[in-house]
Parts: structure tokens; sequence; C-alpha cells
């Protein structure tokens, strides 16, 4: 049927951009594959598992059973049902930081995720399997922040292994994409 009709059916069409050039690929369905019916959702998988419980201004920390794709390799201790570290929404932390709050602000995503888009009140950049003492100040109030809330999480947890007191860590909630739809709408999204 698809090469008659015009479709790509049991096709790939692969674009040479180099050299301005089409190829197709034929492909076989595998008949013993399990028929996909419905995708994932997308943005909840790559989110994460829910990991706290909140209350008030704070979130108390607790023990992720899943972990998203991008915390595969990243170390398995999580923080202790007793720790607690501050979440902080979008508009409040705006509010906060209007009204003089000054917390070193460190990016736990990758430097290319940085180059698309980032807090303009950015301190440092350190993917969040990277954190360690030497990228924050030893006193005063430290905001973390990644795409959306799980990787700045885990990388709370990591400072928290190494003696950073969580009175100090504020992870913003939902992260740069909360941001952007709360507090800018003009960012990019990616």
């Amino acid at each position: 049927m698809g090469k008659e009709s015009g479709v790509l059916s049991g096709r790939v069409l692969a674009w040479d951009a180099m050299n301005m050039k089409f190829s197709e690929v034929t492909i076989k369905r595998d008949e013993s594959r399990e028929k996909i019916a419905e995708l994932i959702d997308y943005q909840g998988f790559c989110a994460g598992p829910k990991a706290v419980k909140k209350s008030a201004a704070e979130t108390t920390a607790t023990s992720i059973n899943g972990r998203t794709m991008d915390e595969a390799e990243t170390n398995t201790a999580e923080v202790g049902e007793t720790s607690t570290y501050h979440t902080i929404e979008p508009t409040e932390c705006l509010q906060k930081l209007a009204s003089g709050w000054a917390p070193w602000v460190l990016d736990v995503r990758l430097h290319s995720e940085n180059d698309i888009t980032a807090l303009p009140f950015t301190d440092k950049v350190s993917p969040h399997r990277e954190v360690s003492l030497i990228d924050i100040p030893k006193e005063g109030d430290i905001l973390l922040y990644c795409k959306a809330g799980a990787r700045s999480k885990k990388a709370i947890t990591r400072l928290l292994e190494l003696g950073v007191d969580e009175d100090r860590l504020y992870n913003l909630d939902g992260g740069i994409m909360r941001w952007q739809k709360d507090v800018d709408p003009a960012m990019p999204r990616y």
C-alpha cells in the first residue's frame, strides 16, 4: 500500500541536509510485539514520582521508590523522613526577591539546558549529579532549580548528605517550567 499511494507506510524517510538528498529505509512490522494502544504521560514520566508531603511553606522529603531516566545513574540514597527543606512557589520566590531576599541560586540542569533558558539571577550551573560543597557558599540561603523540580530535589538530597543545614535550602517548586508559566511567559520552553 505505502509506496503506491505515496504514504510512508512501512518506510522511514531520511533527509541528508548536507547533501540535500532524501532516501528511504524499509521497515517491517514485528507481529510478535504487543500493540501500543496509548502513549505514556510523558511530562509526568520525566518529572519523576511525587517525593514530598507538603505542609504550609515547608516540605518534608520522603523516600522515592521510582526514578526518572535522568536520575538513573545518581546515588540511590534518599533524604531521611525527618529532614526538611523549603519548597517555594515561583510567585512567592519573586515576592521575596523583590523584598530583598538574596539567596545563592544554583541551576542543577545541564549546561546545554541553561543555554536555552535560565533565571536571570542564577549564580552557578552545576548538574545535579555533580553538586558538591564547592558549588555553594558556606553561609546564606540557597535556591536550587531545574526544569521541573525532580533534579533539584535530588541535588538537595546530596547537599543534605554532605552536611548542609536544611534550613538554608530552597527548592523552586515546578522548576523553570513553572517559573515560565507563573512568572515570565516570555521565557522559552523546551
